[in-house]
């Protein structure tokens, strides 16, 4: 699903407006990105953690001018909480 989809979903569900689900929506984004800038992880209790871990310089080959290139790659993760992961599998 697209996040437009959520959106216009959850203005139904709930009988707001779109523009007010897409500010919550916004704000929330914004607010883990910061918070995962500052930390490591970010745990949503009954949902899950998002871990950031940064792999140091990662060398990879440049196609356009043949050189070898290094840099920080940051890769996010995330673990299901075991509620969730119950929901999922329908129990």
């Amino acid at each position: 699903m697209k996040k437009s989809e959520y959106i216009e979903k959850i203005s139904k569900e709930l009988n707001i407006t779109k523009k007010e689900v897409e500010l919550v929506t916004d704000a929330f984004i914004i607010e883990l990105i910061e918070t995962l800038k500052k930390k490591d992880l970010v745990t949503i209790t009954n949902f899950g953690t998002f871990r950031k871990s940064i792999i140091r310089n990662y060398e990879f080959f440049s196609p356009v001018d043949g050189k070898k290139l290094s840099k920080d790659i940051v890769k996010v993760t995330f673990s299901v909480s075991r509620e969730l992961s119950k929901k999922l599998l329908g129990e």
